[in-house]
């Protein structure tokens, strides 16, 4: 037909989190990073009830992103929970959880962001600090710089984090959870304080710090979004 596009454009399905109240969203760093990579973003709300029409759009997907939020319910690996915790959402992490091993059967790449390198590692058999202050790790919750770089990260040597990194040495930090045990996954990159920093299997990718919020002042940081699609 004429005018018909020639290729078709990669689709990247981003899985939204149910947080502030009454609102289903996501940093537009997302959306802007899948975009700048040449593909299409689509954005999903998690956990409204029906997880096999969002395995479908999945795994008719060429890639997943799983996003940052809230914290995993640590009953997703076998613990109780903390009185730390904020804003869990089961129905979210059900769905995700889910979606992430739909999409690597299926043979898509999956990154996972922040909470979404925790739910990669538990939805492979990890588990988490509930509370990195509990735990001994300081300095990992530092919202006001959420746009800089604030700590060292270090990668292991011809892995997928020193890829992505693209030499970058320092990271953002937003969180006070982070992965404990990998799980089947393999640790790849750490913080100056010993906190896994990324995780990653065939096809699967989790990065603790968030690449979108750096893009505007490194553009090395688009190399995880880019990763998903190469």
């Amino acid at each position: 037909m004429a005018g018909a596009r020639a290729t078709r454009i990669p689709v990247v399905v981003l899985l939204a989190g149910r947080e502030p109240a009454e609102r289903v969203s996501l940093h537009r760093g997302y959306v802007d990073a899948v975009a700048a990579t040449g593909a299409f973003p689509v954005v999903v709300a998690a956990g409204l009830g029906d997880d096999g029409a969002l395995l479908d759009l999945v795994t008719s997907a060429d890639a997943l992103i799983v996003t940052g939020g809230g914290d995993v319910d640590p009953a997703a690996y076998g613990e109780e929970p903390d009185a730390r915790l904020m804003q869990v959402d089961q129905g979210r992490d059900r769905a995700e959880i889910a979606g992430v091993r739909a999409a690597h059967d299926a043979g898509r790449r999956v990154l996972g962001v922040c909470r979404g390198a925790q739910v990669l590692a538990v939805a492979f058999g990890g588990t988490l600090h509930q509370d990195l202050r509990a735990a001994g790790f300081d300095h990992h919750w530092e919202e006001e710089r959420q746009y800089e770089p604030v700590h060292a990260v270090e990668a292991e040597p011809g892995s997928v984090a020193e890829r992505v990194l693209a030499g970058s040495a320092k990271v953002n930090s937003i969180h006070h959870q982070a992965v404990r045990t990998p799980g089947s996954l393999r640790a790849t990159a750490w913080s100056d304080d010993g906190v896994i920093e990324a995780v990653e299997g065939d096809g699967l990718l989790g990065v603790q710090w968030h690449p979108e919020r750096l893009l505007s002042s490194d553009d090395r940081h688009l190399e995880p979004f880019r990763w998903l699609l190469s």
